[in-house]
């Protein structure tokens, strides 16, 4: 049995089903128990999860969406504050729970997840598996959260935890000490709060298991000794996050795995956005670009080796 952690407030509920969704059709042999911790979840959302995945065991955690109003939010964020609710897995979750994969709703799910699963953390008390920021990130973020640089930065929106080694640190009580002392520098919400307090205790993986957005650049932004890691990532990504602010529901995104991210909600009968927004504004955009002659600045599919194996009808946008 697999244990998969998600939080999520009402607006993302759609999104989660597709990444479910995804999770199952290249996991058909693995039991999962979903651990979903929410703000905002009505009765109804609850079934749906249940009816639409019978083979996953749910567990829901409801949050009072004023512990969240206290935590750091800007005004320019594009995230919800339920983004915080991470940082209540040692708390939340039962503690025969040791272990468990957090995954972002906005990621697609493209290979077995066991390899992942399986990395040893216990055996040198590692507190974190998962993929290393870019630059300048890798070097910004420790200084300003003040810890050693040698620790580098990672994106925790996919990542293996040592629930067991975080209850023993007591995260959650230096959590909370960390955001009263730190809100001026916390930018990038748990994450933050996350890194600063499992530096030093982190094992950083390959980028196929979090292909982020903007490692899908034509120059992408990445650490030249991580060149090799992305294009093999790029030939065989396990998990792509739609990390940027724009997701494949939206006209305006660029990455080169969006029309796959809507083949597959079609295939698994989610409708994420209206045909308005999937289509007709997404072409008018187009004839904007070419009128200004402006070029993106991602990977087009067809130099994406994964995108490229795939039949035209497999990378057409659907509605």
């Amino acid at each position: 049995m697999m244990d998969i952690v998600i939080n999520i407030d009402s607006d993302f509920v759609t999104y989660a089903h597709v990444m479910l969704y995804s999770l199952e059709e290249c996991n058909a042999e693995t039991s999962f128990s979903i651990h979903i911790i929410n703000v905002g979840l009505n009765d109804s959302h609850k079934k749906d999860f249940i009816v639409k995945h019978p083979k996953m065991d749910f567990h829901f955690y409801d949050v009072d969406d004023n512990v969240l109003k206290s935590l750091p939010m800007w005004r320019r964020d594009y995230v919800s504050p339920a983004t915080y609710l991470r940082i209540f897995m040692p708390e939340l979750l039962p503690s025969s729970v040791d272990k468990v994969l957090f995954l972002d709703c906005d990621t697609l799910i493209l290979d077995s997840v066991s390899d992942l699963w399986n990395i040893d953390l216990e055996s040198d008390n590692l507190m974190i598996a998962a993929v290393e920021e870019r630059p300048p990130y890798d070097t910004k973020k420790p200084e300003t959260l003040n810890y050693s640089v040698e620790s580098s930065y990672y994106n925790a929106g996919v990542a293996l935890i040592n629930l067991k080694a975080l209850r023993e640190a007591n995260f959650s009580q230096k959590a909370s000490l960390f955001i009263a002392q730190n809100r001026d520098v916390i930018l990038h919400h748990d994450q933050d709060i996350m890194n600063a307090l499992t530096a030093g205790s982190t094992k950083f993986i390959s980028c196929r298991w979090n292909l982020l957005d903007f490692f899908t650049f034509k120059k992408p932004e990445i650490q030249s000794r991580r060149m090799d890691d992305l294009k093999e990532a790029l030939r065989n990504p396990a998990i792509v996050h739609f990390s940027n602010k724009r997701k494949p529901w939206h006209h305006n995104c660029g990455n080169p795995f969006r029309d796959l991210y809507l083949s597959k909600a079609t295939q698994y009968g989610i409708s994420v956005a209206s045909t308005w927004e999937l289509k007709t504004k997404y072409r008018l955009r187009k004839i904007l670009y070419a009128i200004l002659l402006k070029k993106s600045k991602y990977l087009r599919p067809q130099l994406v080796t994964y995108l490229s194996n795939l039949s035209y009808k497999t990378r057409k946008i659907s509605a």
